[in-house]
């Protein structure tokens, strides 16, 4: 397969060049809402122009997903254990539910010493 953008046909084709020129805090505003797209000046000066929003993914969204990752992994990592052992084997959960309940807190946002 091969890499990089797929080739547009010769209606799509970009050949027409546009310049503009901007002054060191024109240039800084416009790096700093492109950077938050990950798109290059040009890609973000068309998308904007045309009124096509460029897809931004908040930050807070982002830490969201990286600490659900994070607990999805280890409810997965539980999961296998589990599934790795013979059921009759298991003589105290004990362990596994205090385990089961601090993921529940944390993923709650609680404090540990909320719950008694």
């Amino acid at each position: 397969m091969k890499r990089g953008p797929k080739k547009l046909d010769e209606k799509e084709k970009r050949i027409h060049t546009v310049s503009v020129r901007l002054n060191d805090n024109e240039l800084k505003k416009l790096d700093e809402r492109r950077l938050l797209s990950k798109m290059q000046r040009g890609e973000y000066l068309r998308v904007v122009s045309l009124k096509k929003v460029p897809h931004v993914i908040p930050k807070i969204n982002q830490d969201a997903w990286v600490e659900l990752s994070r607990a999805a992994s280890n409810l997965n990592q539980i999961a296998y254990k589990l599934n790795s052992i013979d059921i009759d084997v298991i003589n105290d959960l004990s362990d596994l539910k205090e385990k089961l309940k601090i993921f529940r807190r944390v993923l709650l946002d609680m404090r540990l010493e909320d719950e008694s």
